[in-house]
């Protein structure tokens, strides 16, 4: 930066006079800031860290498959760890892509956890655990989170009424495996059956309006 005495500005850059009245100029101690603002870029945008992530999904894949042929399908522990490849890319997919939006992403990682815990069991014997404690006492949790959650962000009952919805349709599936007898004691599924489908009463009596509201926003009717 450089100042000219007789004009008394100062001018960028190293000139040889003063553009205005081709004055000697001293240099200044004036430091000014650039004429173009600095953008500070990411080092890594979203957008490549998800290409990153389905990279080494991919990859990790093609390894364990080719372990899993090559080794005749000996190690059943193999597909429980490729699952949970899978679910951990969905969990960071989901999370990028709904990053705005908690309900969902919770919601959606529940389901990938229950999908996975039922696998998991049904791999290493089929004890029932997954069936029995933890589908039902997840679901119970993802009701309590759903409204703690909504009451926090101050949501309407319009804005997460679809999420209780399919909450509710999900503990009704519990009925299936009740009726043909993997679920060996049904009282915690049972139990959150019931707590859904009074969750659900009381929607549709008190609140049906709102629920009405939901719906219209997700069909567009």
């Amino acid at each position: 930066m450089q100042y000219c005495p007789k004009c008394k500005v100062n001018i960028r850059g190293n000139k040889r006079c003063c553009p205005l009245c081709q004055g000697q100029l001293k240099d200044s101690e004036l430091q000014m800031e650039p004429p173009f603002p600095r953008i500070k870029m990411n080092k890594v945008s979203n957008i490549t860290f998800m290409k990153m992530c389905t990279f080494l999904f991919i990859a990790l894949e093609i390894i364990f498959e080719t372990i899993n042929i090559m080794t005749h399908r000996e190690h059943s522990f193999i597909g429980v760890v490729m699952l949970g490849l899978v679910a951990g890319w969905v969990t960071i997919i989901t999370t990028l892509y709904l990053r705005n939006n908690l309900l969902k992403v919770i919601t959606w990682e529940v389901f990938v956890a229950i999908v996975v815990d039922i696998y998991i069991d049904m791999k290493t014997g089929f004890l029932g655990w997954s069936l029995v404690w933890m589908v039902p006492g997840t679901l119970i949790g993802l009701a309590i989170a759903t409204i703690i959650i909504a009451k926090v962000l101050k949501l309407r009952l319009d804005e997460y009424a679809l999420y209780i919805v399919f909450d509710i349709l999900m503990s009704l599936i519990q009925i299936i495996f009740i009726r043909n007898g993997m679920n060996k004691f049904p009282w915690p599924a049972g139990i959150s059956i019931m707590i859904y489908l009074i969750l659900g009463v009381a929607m549709v009596i008190f609140r049906f309006r709102d629920l009405k509201n939901a719906s219209q926003k997700m069909f567009n009717m």
